[in-house]
Order: C-alpha cells, then structure tokens, then sequence
C-alpha cells in the first residue's frame, strides 16, 4: 500500500461523505493505492457510524477511540495502525485541499525528504473565507512558534510523513499541533506545498477561543515544552 490518509474527527458526519468521496475521486485515477482511515473520538452524531457505511464503496476503515481523547492521540493511534510506507494526516473540515494530497504523495514517492508540510504562507497559498479574528490567532500562534521550526506555516495541520519516522519519534504533544512537535522532534529535512485553506461549510470549529479558552492555554504549554526540548538536546 502506498498512503494511508489520516483524519481525526468528532462530530464530522456531514463532512464524512464529501471527504471521503472527494478523496477517492482525486487518487483513484492515479493508480495510488490507499486506505482512508477515520479516527473518531466517539462522537455523539454518530461519525463514525456514517464513515463505517461509506466502506462498502470505498476504501475507508474507522477507528473507535473511547476514554482519554484528542486530536493529537488520534493522529499517534491512526498512524501507529497504517498498513502504508507513508501517511498524510488532514482535517476532517474539508479545509484542507483534496487536490493537493497528489504532489504530497508525489514528493513522499520521489525519496528526496521523509515529511512535506501543506502551508498557506508560500507562493501559492493562503486562505479563504476566513474571518478576522481566526487570521489574527492564527497570526498570534504562528508568532509564538518562533525560534522553535524554519516552517512557514507552524499552525498547518496537514503533513505527509514516512510512518517508520514517525513512529520513532517520542512525542508527547498538548493540544492539537501534533505536525508541529513533528517538526521540531524529527529535525529532518522537510518540504513545503502551498494549499488554500478554506474555512469549514458544515459543522463547528473545534478551536474557537470564545467556546474552549483552554485551546489558547494549551498551546502556550505546548510552546513551551517544545523550547525546553531544544534547549536539552
């Protein structure tokens, strides 16, 4: 197997359609072989239940994650069961473009780097139907990244990595920025791709300050455990 494309979701059932199909009509032409896997956080409008039904049609496979949850853990679960030499990790939003999984896997393909990053802050890329307020944390989380990574984009969440690499890695990541405690953890050469990044159509973001203040805090934790890291190496 060629890739397997990782997306974390909780309460995603109306993305789960749209993705999954949008996904299989991008690679199937390729001849990429590829497994979709969903890692659902038992979300209770029944995620996982609608991706599960999907799979007599496509390539997709769900796992069910009950007690400790997040992103992150998500991502660590759904890469650690892969069957493919390499995984690209997405949102489940839709925010993230289908149509750029091609060059990723492409360069994953050619040998040339282990990791390529999806960044909206290179020719090429930038965002959508964004409001203010979400470009400015953005701007403010990018700004406290600093010193930690050469990325362009150090909020992207859409990576493509060599599993092997990844699952040599010891991470222990707060929050949601599992691409970059990657990053910073692995210190390999990476590439970068621009993407779109559009906001999402159906469902709630899982990010907004306003509804989890604990999102903000949990980063800066994050920050700086990733500092303290580098300084002990």
């Amino acid at each position: 197997m060629d890739v397997s494309i990782i997306v974390p979701t909780y309460n995603e059932a109306d993305n789960m359609r749209p993705l999954i199909s949008g996904i299989y009509q991008h690679l199937s032409p390729t001849q990429t072989e590829f497994e979709i896997i969903i890692v659902d956080d038992a979300s209770p409008d029944q995620t996982a239940d609608v991706a599960e039904a999907l799979s007599p049609d496509y390539p997709v496979r769900v796992i069910r994650r009950q007690g400790i949850r997040g992103l992150s853990a998500a991502v660590i679960e759904g890469i650690n069961d892969a069957k493919a030499t390499f995984c690209i990790l997405m949102d489940a939003d839709l925010s993230h473009p289908i149509t750029q999984l091609s060059p990723m896997i492409e360069i994953l393909n050619s040998g040339d780097v282990d990791l390529v990053i999806g960044s909206r802050h290179i020719k090429g890329g930038g965002s959508t139907d964004w409001p203010f307020s979400r470009k400015l944390i953005s701007w403010v989380a990018g700004t406290l990244a600093i010193g930690l990574t050469r990325m362009s984009d150090p909020t992207s969440g859409f990576m493509g990595i060599k599993r092997s690499l990844f699952q040599s890695l010891s991470l222990n990541p707060i929050g949601w920025k599992i691409v970059l405690e990657t990053v910073v953890k692995s210190q390999v050469p990476f590439k970068e791709i621009p993407i779109v990044f559009k906001d999402r159509i159906h469902g709630q973001s899982k990010l907004s300050i306003i509804q989890n203040p604990m999102v903000i805090l949990s980063y800066i934790r994050h920050i700086i455990q990733l500092h303290i890291y580098l300084l002990q190496r």
